[in-house]
């Protein structure tokens, strides 16, 4: 048995080429991926895992940097190529199995753990129910995520397989492209979950891209009192932080926050900026260079400084971490089992009046996934988060 999917194929030589010809990166980053047919994985024929038909799966920034050839080497040991993509998911149960209905719509997790596979010894990280951090995922029959592995195949594909336990059924009223952002809002509720709160109350989002507009969301719905600023460069980005209640800035030279971060004294030898005073949290949802710089030099001595998304390899001037007596926290994945972030994602994206179903700008069919990689690329078509579709929905 087999289906279609759009697979990306790794080739070393042209990731080489990616990494010492930047500029050159997207010229050749979806030759890489193939609409093509796929064998069915032997996950098919496992009980406890359930098929099911995609219907809208977002493009991540982990996508496109794999895509770039930008991504860390240090998580290929947990990658199997050639892997059909797409982790996060909205999707229809395609059978009656007696615990599904079929054409139930759910939201995936795409999760992948020895407790995933059913392990019945499972290691000691998921019996501490902590299956992010499953010490089996270098097994080459195991891995990261489903999307990054040519037995567990993601989103952009006819079909994919997931266990039972990993979907969550989407309220009646809900739109998928509402649901579609349901991983990445459980991404961010895991990175907040490690900010001691009773020490914050000026924070700084870098980055208003899906993820820093989700975790503005977060912090709007939540429990926190807080003065928030956003650094926005779009005009789309811009007018959503606002509506979002942040306070808006362009650059880091904004008088915003300079205010609040006090005059900086003069630079040496393009030193990070030394300044005396700063944010209690700072977040970092952009991951590149700058912005992580620019993270450490403007949190507050004693401040905390959180990492959400795939920040890669990056090359930094660490004087401003133990300087000012920064506390760093990095963030992976969707938390312990003891908590659902998953189903707390679903009821805050539920509950919300803000309609953050707008965040999914474009929608393309999975065939023309060419011309939704050129319209996220293209800072001129107001993108935010683009997602393939090509179901019927």
């Amino acid at each position: 048995m087999s289906y279609q999917g759009l697979r990306y194929h790794l080739s070393l030589p042209r990731v080489a080429r990616q990494k010492f010809l930047p500029r050159t990166a997207k010229m050749g980053a979806v030759s890489s991926l193939h609409w093509e047919s796929v064998a069915e994985p032997a996950v098919a024929r496992n009980s406890q895992w359930i098929k099911v038909n995609p219907v809208l799966s977002g493009i991540c920034g982990s996508d496109v940097s794999l895509l770039l050839g930008s991504s860390s080497p240090y998580l290929a040991p947990l990658t199997h190529f050639p892997a059909v993509l797409g982790h996060e998911v909205v999707a229809r149960v395609a059978v009656d199995d007696g615990d599904w209905v079929k054409d139930t719509l759910v939201t995936v997790n795409p999760s992948l753990s020895c407790l995933a596979l059913g392990s019945p010894e499972p290691c000691p990280a998921c019996a501490n129910h902590q299956p992010n951090w499953c010490h089996y995922r270098g097994r080459h029959d195991l891995g990261l995520l489903m999307g990054f592995h040519q037995d567990y195949p993601g989103g952009f594909g006819e079909v994919m397989w997931v266990p039972k336990s990993q979907i969550l059924a989407i309220p009646p009223l809900m739109p998928p492209s509402r649901a579609v952002l349901t991983e990445p809002l459980t991404i961010v509720l895991h990175g907040l979950s490690h900010v001691d709160w009773t020490r914050v109350r000026s924070v700084l989002v870098i980055g208003a891209g899906t993820v820093g507009l989700l975790t503005l969301l977060a912090l709007a719905e939540g429990p926190y009192a807080l003065e928030v600023f956003s650094v926005a460069r779009y005009p789309q980005q811009v007018q959503w932080a606002q509506r979002l209640g942040a306070k808006v800035v362009r650059s880091l030279e904004d008088e915003a926050i300079t205010a609040i971060a006090g005059s900086p004294a003069p630079r040496m030898w393009n030193a990070p900026v030394w300044r005396p005073s700063g944010f209690d949290l700072v977040i970092d949802a952009a991951g590149s260079r700058s912005s992580v710089q620019d993270a450490l030099g403007i949190t507050a001595p004693g401040g905390q400084m959180l990492l959400i998304g795939g920040t890669g390899e990056v090359h930094l001037d660490l004087t401003p971490l133990w300087s000012r007596d920064v506390s760093v926290f990095g963030t992976f994945g969707y938390g312990s089992q003891e908590r659902d972030l998953f189903s707390e994602a679903l009821a805050l994206l539920d509950k919300t009046e803000h309609p953050v179903e707008d965040f999914v700008t474009h929608i393309y069919p999975v065939r023309e996934y060419r011309e939704a990689f050129q319209a996220l690329w293209n800072k001129r078509s107001g993108a935010i988060k683009v997602c393939l579709n090509d179901f019927g929905e």
